[in-house]
Parts: structure tokens; C-alpha cells; sequence
């Protein structure tokens, strides 16, 4: 399988999404839908988490909810309320703070810390290489959850967990013609840009120094990858389904394996094109009906 990598397109705009915390206020709060209006900023996107952070004074603050980010119509910002469940504690007294308008919002809350699933270890290097703006985690962490949890075949939960307890905003994914960033709470597309330059080097799960990942008996992700991106773009499409860029280009791969099973087995010096090979607009073009 060849990946395309151009590194004059990845040091122009690849990252052009928030690459730190912008911050914004509360303007209204549905509290019966757990809703609320947001002041539009530059770079928000829909999927994109933030926090609610409330002000006691200068120097004193608490973050009271998760939001995700479900519309940006209008120069308005409507986002979701989700609770932050990750510092529980039973044992300690909890407060009774809510939201309210004013409340300050931070959007890209932890997008300035990524995780890079890359192909080989030339990619994974070249793209680090360019992006030090971020603080890249690296894949062994995450290939040693995957172990923990006897996944060598990642599920979203996996990435969930690992960027809950690393502080992950971003999951970036190399493929043949995109680099794809989701955002790690949402799992949902918030960038895709077009890359250009062939190697045919894969190792799988992902680029890790990690030589083995352990497996569970049985159970979803138990089994090994057999194939790079096919499994990836198939995760991000159970996760995206009104994504119309991660539908189409799941479809092609599926068309590639069908022409390759027969065809090409009979004919292998032909070269089959299926579908269109222009990808580089797909995702502006179709992400505003990914709603």
C-alpha cells in the first residue's frame, strides 16, 4: 500500500487548526437540553471539546462541565454540556456550581498535546519534525494501553482512555492521501488535509517501538490488523457517518480490496483506477453537512 506525504503542504497549513486553548464566553444556557450559546472564535469546529470554567476571583476557579461543539451556524457556537466525570471522588464533598452566562469557555482544551498514529517511523519523524508547536506524545504510551487492555487492534475507546489519562487533545492519522485530525474526546473529524509524496514501508498497528501488543482471548480488538488503512478509515467512519469525505474515500478502499480480489489477480499487470483520485477539497466542501 503507498503513502503520500508532502512536506511543503504540511509546514504550510496541515495544523492550521487551534494548536492551543482559545478562550470565549457563555451568552445564554438551555439548562433543559443541557445547551448553550457560545461567543464565536476563530477555529472552532463542530466535534471540537472545551471546558467551562467558573471565576471566584482572579486566582481562584473550577471547571464545571465538558461542552462539545454541535453547530457553528451564524457567527454562533452551540455546544453540548457533558459531565466531567474523570476527577470523582465519593469520598470528598462535591459543590453545587452550574454554569451560568459569562461563565468562561475554553475550546481546545489540551489540542497543543497530540498523538501522531503514523505508518512508519520516517513519517512519524517528518511530521514531528515540522510541528513543534505540539507536544507529541508518543505512540508507545499508547501502544502499551493497547497492551494493558489486549488490543492490538485499536478501538476508540482505547484512544479515549489513553488521551483522558495523558492529557490528549488531537489524534492525528497518516493516510495515503490525507493526514485526518479528530479531536480524542469526540472521535470526530476536525481537519483533513491532502498530503503528496510515496512510501510503501507500513508497520502495523502504528509506528511504536513497543515490539509486541499483547491480545485478550477474544473480544472486539482482540484480533491482529491485517491491513493499515482500511481499519483506520473504517473506525473513523463508524464515528463520522454524516461525513461525507470519510463515507466516500471508505468506499473507494472497499472498491480497491474488491477489484484487487479477482481482477488484478487474473490481470496483475493492468492498473485499475476506481472512482476520483482528487481528494484535496473533499472535506471543506462536504464538512458542513457534517452536522
Amino acid at each position: 500500500m503507498r503513502y503520500l506525504l508532502s512536506f511543503l503542504l504540511l509546514s504550510t497549513y496541515l495544523f492550521a487548526l487551534i494548536s492551543k486553548p482559545v478562550h470565549s464566553k457563555i451568552t445564554s444556557i438551555d439548562e433543559e437540553n443541557q445547551r448553550v450559546t457560545i461567543s464565536s472564535v476563530k477555529g472552532a469546529q463542530i466535534g471540537m471539546y472545551g471546558v467551562i470554567v467558573h471565576h471566584f476571583t482572579n486566582s481562584h476557579s473550577i471547571a464545571l462541565d465538558w461542552v462539545k461543539i454541535i453547530s457553528t451556524e451564524n457567527n454562533r457556537i452551540e455546544a453540548e454540556m457533558i459531565p466531567i466525570l474523570a476527577l470523582e471522588q465519593s469520598a470528598l464533598p462535591t459543590g453545587t456550581w452550574t454554569p451560568k452566562v459569562n461563565d468562561e469557555v475554553i475550546l481546545g482544551y489540551n489540542y497543543h498535546r497530540a498523538l501522531l498514529i503514523a505508518p512508519n517511523p520516517s513519517i512519524y519523524k517528518k511530521v514531528t519534525d515540522y510541528h513543534k508547536e505540539r507536544y507529541w506524545v508518543h505512540p508507545d504510551i499508547f501502544a502499551a494501553n493497547l497492551s494493558y487492555n489486549g488490543h492490538p487492534s485499536p478501538l476508540v475507546e482505547d484512544f479515549t482512555q489513553t488521551c483522558r489519562a495523558n492529557n490528549i487533545g488531537i489524534v492525528a492519522f497518516v493516510f495515503d492521501q490525507s493526514i485526518i485530525s479528530v479531536d480524542c474526546q469526540s472521535f470526530e473529524i476536525i481537519q483533513n488535509k491532502s498530503i503528496s509524496e510515496q512510501t510503501d514501508e507500513i508497520q502495523l498497528p502504528f509506528y511504536t517501538r513497543v515490539t509486541k501488543i499483547e491480545a485478550s482471548w477474544f473480544g472486539e480488538g482482540s484480533s491482529e490488523m491485517k491491513a493499515y488503512s482500511p481499519y483506520y478509515v473504517n473506525l473513523l467512519a463508524e464515528s463520522n457517518p454524516k461525513n461525507e469525505w470519510i463515507q466516500n474515500y471508505k468506499q473507494k478502499l472497499e472498491s480497491k480490496d474488491k477489484g484487487s480480489s479477482w481482477f488484478s489477480s487474473w490481470l496483475p499487470n493492468v492498473e485499475v483506477t476506481i472512482g476520483d483520485e482528487s481528494y484535496e477539497d473533499g472535506f471543506e466542501k462536504n464538512h458542513s453537512s457534517d452536522k
